[in-house]
């Protein structure tokens, strides 16, 4: 059984190690690294107690890093993980594996062991990236040990949970796709956020033993320490005039260490629901599964709904892919009508901004997935395609998200920066797309976006880039719109880098 296991995680930990993919993630997290401890000379600076800034030393470096980390595993790390099973789906490699004598119980213990590797070695990376700006930017000796220790408070939890649950949503049918990809954006910000509420906010400490990310846990810590709640964690401006404030790190006493210890079991449980709902690669269960979702109700509404689209275009590429994506995802139509219906109803910001939500998601893949179909191939024979693959897709992502937002953005009135909105959704989706030929990179980083823009309530204008809240200013605009066309050329160099490889 170990040997089988360790077959496993050896194999799985070679194939993620030997990605090009995995090189560029680990250099984002050195230059986040870089990013987020900026030079105090600047006016920023990593964290700050009561509006004074935090003397870099080791122990303040290191809290403040372990948390950013901690939120960038919780956030990124899933989407980064959770490809395990499918990758073997796709190379055949699982069906393999079905004829071995490799159980359920030991797949999945191998996965979720290879996934906690993988997302420890970059958290190990990211540390010594960090210690290493103890000795660019620090104002006090490196402490390899204040570092190794107070990572070691936060982190564990955080990766064995995003490891469960990736290996556990790829195991249930219904979580494995992109529905399991946005529900887990708002499972973990649940999740996070409820602790924290329940810790800091109503006092009930037992809430300490499920703080996975630790980041509730610690703030409350430091908070006891320093006898202030004004406490911020990531690059952002200071009061000049005050000194320094001279943190010394987070004590680690019986209790915390039991805490954590109890935070990272949490999760291991759902090792047992992964283990039964894993199909283990039975040719049955997958074709039945595949079976089902064609017979669905919605499938067969939308296609009815689609039938008479099909006539009006019937030669027109960029109506042909739109389509597809209209009866590949039933509730399109759906969410179209519903949005329509609420906007008419109540125009809010709210409803414009979650049916940008319901839109980017819809698109997210429609430029990476004639790769996941093997499809590219045929695709590219067609007059034009090859030479226009970009606009293409663009052109089919708008039309779709178009679809779902168009009642909210004439009810909204910020039409013009609206419509550069729906551009930007749609550039970022299929540039993103092309570029990592994944769903799942446009997905996070998008959510997390939107996340920011719902929470700030139209504060910031240079975050209002489709006019929510009527702050957008004509160089917010221009700039979503730049940078829309700086995705869009980038990810038609990649493109042809790759077509004149092939």
């Amino acid at each position: 059984m170990i040997n089988r296991i360790a077959a496993i995680v050896r194999a799985d930990v070679l194939i993620r190690f030997r990605r090009a993919s995995t090189v560029v993630v680990f250099l984002l997290l050195s230059a986040l690294a870089y990013v987020w401890i900026p030079d105090p000379s600047t006016g920023r600076a990593l964290m700050q107690i009561g509006k004074a800034r935090a003397l870099y030393n080791s122990a303040s470096i290191a809290v403040a890093t372990a948390m950013l980390a901690s939120l960038f595993v919780g956030l990124v790390g899933f989407y980064v993980v959770s490809n395990a099973v499918k990758r073997d789906v796709q190379t055949r490699c699982g069906f393999v594996l079905a004829a071995t004598p490799v159980t359920r119980a030991e797949y999945v213990i191998g996965k979720f062991i290879g996934n906690t590797i993988f997302l420890a070695t970059f958290t190990a990376g990211f540390m010594m990236t960090s210690m290493a700006m103890v000795i660019v930017r620090g104002e006090a000796p490196l402490e390899p040990l204040v570092f190794l220790k107070h990572y070691l408070i936060v982190m564990p939890p955080a990766i064995v949970f995003v490891s469960m649950i990736a290996i556990t949503f790829e195991s249930v049918r219904f979580l494995e796709g992109r529905f399991g990809d946005v529900a887990y954006f708002f499972v973990w910000s649940m999740v996070t956020g409820a602790v924290a509420i329940a810790l800091m906010e109503a006092h009930v400490r037992a809430m300490a033993y499920f703080d996975v990310g630790g980041l509730a846990i610690l703030i409350d810590r430091i908070s006891s320490i320093v006898h202030s709640t004004s406490i911020s964690i990531g690059a952002s401006p200071f009061d000049a005039s005050r000194p320094p404030v001279v943190f010394n790190g987070i004590p680690l006493d019986a209790t915390l260490a039991i805490q954590r210890l109890v935070a990272m079991l949490v999760p291991l449980p759902l090792a047992g629901l992964a283990t039964i709902a894993f199909h283990r690669f039975d040719p049955t269960r997958v074709r039945r599964g595949r079976e089902k979702r064609h017979r669905h109700l919605l499938s067969r509404i939308n296609a009815a709904l689609a039938a008479p689209l099909r006539l009006l275009a019937p030669r027109n590429p960029i109506a042909a892919d739109a389509l597809l994506t209209i009866t590949a995802q039933p509730l399109i139509v759906i969410a179209a009508i519903g949005f329509a219906i609420a906007a008419l109803a109540e125009n809010t910001p709210e409803v414009m901004l979650i049916a940008f939500a319901a839109a980017a998601i819809a698109i997210a893949d429609v430029a990476c997935r004639d790769q996941r179909a093997g499809t590219v191939t045929l695709i590219r024979s067609a007059p034009n395609v090859k030479t226009y693959f970009v606009a293409w897709k663009l052109a089919s992502s708008l039309v779709v998200a178009l679809l779902i937002l168009a009642v909210p953005l004439v009810r909204s009135g910020a039409i013009v920066a609206g419509i550069v909105g729906v551009i930007f959704i749609a550039a970022a989706a299929t540039s993103l797309a092309i570029i990592s030929n994944n769903a799942k990179t446009f997905i996070v980083l998008f959510l997390s976006f939107w996340y920011i823009v719902l929470n700030d309530h139209g504060k910031t204008a240079a975050l209002d880039f489709a006019g929510f809240y009527g702050h957008a200013t004509p160089a917010t605009v221009a700039a979503y719109l730049g940078v829309a066309a700086a995705l869009l050329a980038t990810a038609q160099t990649i493109y042809w880098m790759r077509v004149r490889r092939d």
